[in-house]
């Protein structure tokens, strides 16, 4: 607090003119240095500019704030308006949106070509699980009321490397057990729509419910490929995959709807081991039984390449397999060595009878040309490695299902970039004013 005498010092010429300054306690102070004044008056400038320029950087930052505010409602306002022209165009009752799968049912009992259990292209683990199943279908009343056994478990798991024969496993299953069988794959009912596949999931338990309880003299079996799309584990959904979540307890829930439909077998087939943590724990424990199918041996890929081929009349007028028998086991170990499966075994019979059929088109007598196995191992060649052989990690089929989004339309798009640069605008002035 200085005197009455005491004059503020602003100019330079102030500090020239006064000749003593009356500090608080009366004491003398000599005048101020023309140095420390023009170090006063640089620091001064300093603050006034700074001052306006935070000023400035807030007005700045004030409107782009409005602009982007104004861009993000006019981006929503135009997605909530082609979201209800959509809707009024397919219908307010989801027509266009919704799949609605139709099961069809197979009997593949009247298969002739099909193969039968005792075959040894059938794993020794499904064959010893289907007898099973059909001598306990078979036990007699009275034994289940003295023994008190309870109802066979519905849900069946199979689990293995791609094309060791799991699907074939569920309609062998069914063919055993004289029931109809039907298959639901995961691309039947996903959908790109937020919410819908869990409807179309829905309905799918809905019409295997009400196909059972309309039909109890009849048997059901209906498998469900890559079931590991719809058993994602809780803490793998994350906030930005809650569909996952929500496919998981419809399939659950439809689950429960059919548990008392003892004609109905569920079977889930996936290439994820069920000990890797890749599939729900909840979920796992509605599958009582578990079976591992393994790459097939020797002697079930022996067995396949002769279902394969059984149709080729070469091979039963010249005697393929007997002719040939030690390169024939040669030529199945190099194809257990290289983790073949069963769909690979079809795959190159169907090669080999490709290039035979080319090679001998232009013969005379086409009834003598000999089937040779130089055509099975070219088309090994030209086949190359199987998954099996390159990697034997697998990858579940939920980490590559995509979110689903709708189609935005080019207006969104554009406005949406708009609001982008605006937030890349908003940060570089807030950073700045820090």
């Amino acid at each position: 607090m200085t005197t009455n005498n005491t004059i503020p010092i602003r100019f330079k010429a102030d500090a020239q003119t006064v000749p003593y300054v009356m500090s608080y306690n009366n004491r003398y102070t000599p005048p101020m240095p023309d140095s420390a004044v023009d170090d006063m008056f640089i620091m001064q400038a300093m603050e006034q500019q700074k001052a306006l320029k935070k000023e400035k950087s807030k007005e700045n930052w004030q409107k782009t704030g409005v602009i982007a505010q104004v861009a993000l409602a006019a981006a929503f306002v135009t997605m909530a308006v082609t979201s209800i022209i959509g809707l009024k165009r397919g219908g307010l009752n989801g027509q266009e949106i919704s799949k609605n799968v139709k099961l069809v049912w197979d009997d593949i009992a009247k298969k002739q070509d099909f193969p039968n259990l005792t075959d040894d292209c059938v794993n020794p683990k499904v064959r010893d699980f289907i007898e099973k199943m059909k001598k306990r279908g078979n036990v007699k009343k009275e034994v289940l009321e003295y023994t008190g056994m309870k109802n066979p478990e519905q849900c069946i798991l199979m689990y293995g490397p791609s094309g060791t024969g799991k699907t074939f496993s569920g309609q062998l299953l069914a063919k055993e057990l004289g029931a109809e069988y039907t298959k639901v794959q995961f691309a039947d009912v996903s959908s790109p729509y937020i919410g819908q596949t869990s409807v179309e999931i829905q309905n799918v338990f809905k019409q295997l419910h009400e196909t059972a309880t309309k039909n109890p003299e009849k048997k059901y079996v209906v498998s469900f490929d890559e079931i590991d799309a719809l058993l994602v584990p809780r803490e793998k959904c994350g906030a930005n995959n809650l569909h996952l979540a929500e496919n998981r307890t419809a399939f659950l829930n439809g689950l429960d709807l059919i548990k008392d439909c003892e004609n109905l077998k569920i079977i889930g087939t996936t290439n994820v081991n069920p000990s890797t943590g890749n599939l729900d724990k909840a979920s796992l424990s509605r599958f009582k039984n578990m079976i591992e199918i393994d790459l097939p041996n020797t002697t079930e890929l022996q067995a396949a390449l002769k279902f394969q081929l059984k149709k080729l009349k070469a091979i039963e007028k010249h005697k393929f397999f007997e002719n040939n028998k030690k390169e024939i086991e040669d030529f199945v170990k190099d194809l257990q060595k290289r983790k073949y499966s069963q769909r690979d075994v079809e795959d190159i019979a169907k090669k080999a009878v490709d290039d035979f059929g080319i090679k001998i088109n232009d013969s005379t007598n086409v009834t003598d040309e000999k089937f040779d196995i130089k055509y099975l191992r070219k088309a090994v060649e030209n086949k190359g490695l199987t998954t099996g052989a390159i990697s034997d990690e697998v990858v579940p089929a939920w980490a590559k299902i995509p979110e689903p989004t709708q189609k935005i339309p080019a207006t969104v798009k554009l406005l949406q970039k708009r609001a982008g640069f605006w937030n890349s605008i908003k940060e570089f002035f807030s950073r700045n004013n820090k």
